[in-house]
């Protein structure tokens, strides 16, 4: 059970909270009942650091460190918590004013918020303040804005058929496979994998997103040099949150393998539970499949076996 005591009060970052509040007001803006799971896995995906327990103690530490007020424990539901959410409704409806300027330097968070289509946040130009804004899904544009439109599930399709189109080693079958996979950025990033390509892919996609957001931003009247400035924050943001994902899998699998005497056949033949599974299979995933939060069985079982061979 989680008690004060126990919880690390590790503050949100700005660009965090700037994220993560219009994005809760937005999807749970007067919400009864909601299931801890779900209100958890939202909250993950927003923020630059996703481990609730180790840096509150918990979903139930979070709440109470960052939104007290707004975010009520209701009680247990079966096996979980629930919980009420309730924020102003100038925080999420029309006439908000919830526009905030995006901090000019680099940010994993940054990062997610231009390039996955499934945190709600949304972007816009101000001429006036020469600065890019931000502002949860739904928000609408104030005077003097111009929108512009982050990474869809759409650009990955594209940018998918585009990367097997370059291919020149891709045979008939191959490429026919490809462009069908692209259909699913899970199943094409499977497929990279499979054929060898997968550090290509990653390039391929992240200067293709890179090249469409700044081509966006100078179509909404962003002149070319800041348009390059704000490529060169996100690329470092791209960086950073890979050196983060990276970091932070090393870090697991060592804590994982410290559980373990550190020689002996008994480790070799023990049946790895399901949560040092998960951590391994991460080390197989791509930032594709990362940032839609999915386990494709393929890395499950390749890290099954690499666990069982350690």
């Amino acid at each position: 059970m989680e008690t004060a005591a126990s919880l690390s009060h590790t503050s949100l970052s700005p660009i965090e909270l700037q994220q993560l509040r219009p994005a809760l007001a937005e999807r749970f803006s007067d919400a009864k009942g909601v299931l801890g799971s779900q209100l958890g896995a939202f909250v993950r995906r927003h923020l630059t650091n996703p481990d609730l327990k180790g840096r509150f103690g918990g979903l139930k530490g979070f709440v109470a460190h960052n939104f007290p007020a707004e975010i009520i424990w209701r009680g247990r539901k079966g096996l979980d918590d629930f919980y009420d959410v309730s924020f102003p409704a100038e925080e999420s409806g029309p006439g908000g004013g919830a526009w905030q300027p995006v901090p000019p330097q680099p940010s994993a968070g940054l990062w997610s918020a231009v390039t996955n289509p499934s945190i709600y946040v949304q972007f816009a130009w101000s001429a006036k303040d020469t600065s890019l804004l931000q502002a949860s899904a739904g928000v609408p544009l104030t005077e003097g804005l111009v929108t512009i439109e982050k990474l869809t599930k759409g650009d990955y399709q594209t940018i998918a058929a585009a990367f097997a189109n370059s291919l020149e080693s891709f045979d008939t079958s191959s490429h026919a496979q490809a462009l069908e996979s692209s259909r699913s950025s899970t199943e094409f990033t499977r497929l990279a994998r499979e054929k060898g390509l997968l550090p290509k892919w990653e390039e391929f996609r992240v200067d293709h997103a890179l090249g469409l957001f700044s081509d966006r931003l100078v179509a909404a009247g962003v002149e070319s040099p800041a348009a390059a400035r704000w490529a060169n924050v996100l690329r470092s943001s791209q960086q950073q949150a890979r050196s983060r994902r990276l970091q932070k899998t090393a870090a697991s699998s060592l804590t994982q393998r410290s559980q373990h005497p550190p020689n002996g056949e008994s480790v070799q033949n023990e049946i790895p539970n399901s949560r040092t599974v998960a951590i391994k299979a991460m080390e197989f995933l791509s930032d594709t499949e990362l940032s839609e939060l999915n386990l494709p069985l393929g890395s499950v079982m390749r890290a099954f076996e690499s666990l069982l061979k350690r």
